[in-house]
């Protein structure tokens, strides 16, 4: 099984750090567990075609991890490139806040590889939110050795903007004909967002002279990339001078 489109690769763009048990040599060590590295064998110092573990028991692992949560949604494994040394099976543990560490679903062993060069990927079911996740070799052929790569869903950050807007003594608001009554206030954002924002906006302050009758309310209309019309609306037995307004505006990037 191949890893779900749209992921983004961690290990081979350098997205997480990683830190393993132990090396076999300075020849053995993460720099090489990116899927399908291999080693120059024209060079001697060039290290072997996966990472090996100084020893060989159940306590060795691989830390892959950041200060950034991230939504895991695959993990790839492939044997040792250049030796018959692969692992057979283990077991994910993760973190949040990278103190507390829990074992993934419950200790599950997970199958991997038979061979040097076949990729097995394990789909988690649930993308998994960590900051940081280890890999815990359970089974192995000949050595813990392999090659691997973590896939997580594209990181979505946001872009916010906020503001306020205010109607102004507007007539409009209080005088003419019974009824519904309203005013638009265009709104531009102090800078141009890439994509169309969510915008949400609710009253600050109301300049109204019959509190015991109040129907006014304010919306977001038109938005675009630039701005958009702040729609204030009351009825005409409810006396507003002036109402203002605060709004957010945040666009996931």
């Amino acid at each position: 099984m191949s890893a779900p489109a749209g992921t983004v690769a961690l290990v081979q763009h350098a997205l997480v750090n990683i830190r393993t048990s132990s090396n076999y040599s300075p020849n053995h060590t993460q720099y090489n567990i990116i899927l399908n590295h291999t080693e120059n064998p024209n060079n001697a110092n060039d290290g072997t075609s996966g990472w090996s573990s100084s020893y060989v028991d159940q306590n060795q692992y691989i830390v892959l991890g950041g200060d950034v949560p991230k939504e895991i949604v695959a993990v790839a494994t492939q044997g040792r490139g250049d030796f018959d040394q692969w692992i057979t099976s283990y077991k994910i543990r993760w973190s949040l806040d990278n103190v507390s560490w829990f074992d993934y679903n419950g200790g599950q062993v997970i199958n991997a590889n038979n061979d040097r060069n076949s990729i097995v990927t394990f789909n988690l079911p649930t993308p998994l939110l960590c900051r940081s996740l280890s890999i815990h070799p359970v089974t192995w052929n000949g050595h813990i050795s392999c090659r691997l790569e973590v896939y997580a869903q594209p990181l979505k950050q946001t872009y916010v903007q906020q503001g306020q807007v205010y109607t102004g003594d507007n007539g409009a608001l209080n005088a003419g004909p019974d009824g519904a009554r309203e005013i638009k206030v265009q709104v531009t954002f102090p800078k141009k967002f890439r994509t169309v924002p969510q915008v949400a906006i609710t009253f600050d302050q109301l300049d109204i002279s019959n509190a015991k009758n109040i129907r006014s309310g304010v919306q977001p209309q038109n938005i675009t990339t630039s701005g958009f019309e702040a729609r204030f609306y009351t009825w005409s037995d409810t006396r507003c001078y002036s109402l203002r307004a605060d709004y957010i505006a945040v666009e996931e990037i």
